[in-house]
């Protein structure tokens, strides 16, 4: 019997994961990076689907920069309409204050766009590496974690969350592991031992 759920697969793995997951990308090189966002982007053009990437915050001042260091630039020209770019600071901080319930509300509404656009779903990357430089709030960050993944079942949206594992402390790491079902690590896709479900 045929799967009737969509599913995606990275493109440097076998294994395909439903849609609608929440992964932890543990990157250790810039290099490792560059090669992985842009499958993770292309393929979600491919597949019909709106992607979105929210940029780490210290960008904000050369987004377009930013994208072009990560290979993305091209997916501006060929695909318009698919692809959506933000500042950490217009989804976590619209008011001047971490806010999570702003930034869900933001995920369901381009989700809604996108169907109604005539798109197939959404994928969504995001840097999280200024998550670790102690800006207020950094603990809502893991609870607004653990609600993305409701979220991301019950729409379904695929998150992918960067972290820079040479920016890392010891307890961090376990906080981040213990909310993401998936991780990337190595360019490997891995269901992760570590995740309690909320």
């Amino acid at each position: 019997m045929t799967d009737p759920c969509r599913h995606i697969c990275l493109g440097f793995t076998e294994e395909r994961y439903p849609e609608g997951i929440h992964i932890c990308y543990l990157y250790n090189s810039d290099e490792e990076r560059k090669r992985i966002l842009p499958l993770f982007a292309r393929q979600a053009l491919r597949e019909n689907e709106a992607f979105g990437y929210m940029a780490d915050v210290p960008a904000r001042a050369d987004l377009p920069g930013a994208i072009e260091q990560l290979d993305l630039g091209a997916l501006l020209k060929g695909a318009p309409g698919q692809v959506h770019l933000s500042t950490a600071m217009e989804g976590y901080y619209p008011n001047g204050g971490f806010d999570p319930d702003t930034l869900l509300a933001g995920l369901r509404a381009r989700y809604a766009q996108a169907r109604a656009a005539g798109l197939d779903g959404v994928r969504v990357a995001g840097e999280m590496d200024w998550a670790l430089r102690g800006v207020p709030g950094t603990e809502r960050i893991i609870e607004c974690e653990s609600r993305l993944n409701r979220l991301v079942e019950e729409t379904p949206i695929t998150v992918m969350c960067q972290y820079d594992l040479r920016k890392f402390d010891g307890a961090m790491m376990f906080d981040v592991m213990n909310v993401h079902p998936v991780m990337i690590v190595g360019g490997h896709i891995l269901r992760n031992p570590f995740y309690q479900r909320s």
